[in-house]
């Protein structure tokens, strides 16, 4: 049976800083997604009543 090598392949730091702009690009998008749909149901609930 072969054992799992626990040894990781190198990454380059290019990659890594490419990877961390696209993850905070989407958590950025995701946090302004949800205050305008809290918005949008803030503002549809003050019409509705």
């Amino acid at each position: 049976m072969a054992v799992a090598s626990t040894e990781h392949p190198p990454v380059s730091d290019e990659i890594v800083r490419e990877r961390t702009e696209n993850w905070l690009a989407f958590t950025r998008f995701v946090k302004i997604g949800t205050v305008g749909v809290v918005v949008l149901l803030a503002l549809m609930a003050l019409f509705l009543l």
